[in-house]
């Protein structure tokens, strides 16, 4: 359940959960033959075996990852909030958190001329200015 007032660090952690709930969605229905990006590097690390249950060289069986509602719901909001941010603010989170979470140094190449603890500092604006928003308007207006 999303809280009805959030603060930044809140916020930060529900895009880790969102980071971590896009890497272990499963593909499109009309892209079957496609992957997400973590199906991709586990084939390519381990390889699938000829059962298709485990992978090559081990008897396990292959785990199964599920995700649960609240995490579903934590993606769902962080994706609606996403959409309510300025294109700035929406750059600089989706970059750090999409498709998996970057340290503010490798966030550095993106914004070159700028410090990684400038764009930190950007970061936390930007988690701020969407934390006040969601706090003046509530859930309803993000999700409209």
């Amino acid at each position: 359940m999303i809280p009805s007032k959030l603060t930044v660090d809140q916020l930060d952690n529900y895009f880790q959960t969102a980071t971590y709930v896009e890497r272990y969605m499963p593909s499109p229905l009309n892209m079957k033959n496609r992957r997400t990006e973590m199906f991709s590097l586990i084939d390519r690390l381990y390889g699938i075996g000829k059962d298709k249950d485990s992978y090559k060289g081990e008897d396990k069986p292959r785990m199964k990852i599920r995700l649960n509602g609240e995490q579903l719901q934590v993606y769902e909001f962080c994706i609606l909030l996403l959409v309510k941010a300025s294109e700035k603010d929406r750059d600089i989170i989706s970059l750090r958190n999409f498709p998996y979470k970057r340290s503010f140094r490798q966030l550095k190449q993106f914004f070159l001329p700028s410090s990684h603890e400038k764009v930190r500092s950007d970061y936390y604006k930007a988690l701020e200015e969407l934390k006040t928003l969601y706090n003046s308007k509530g859930y309803k207006f993000i999700c409209k």
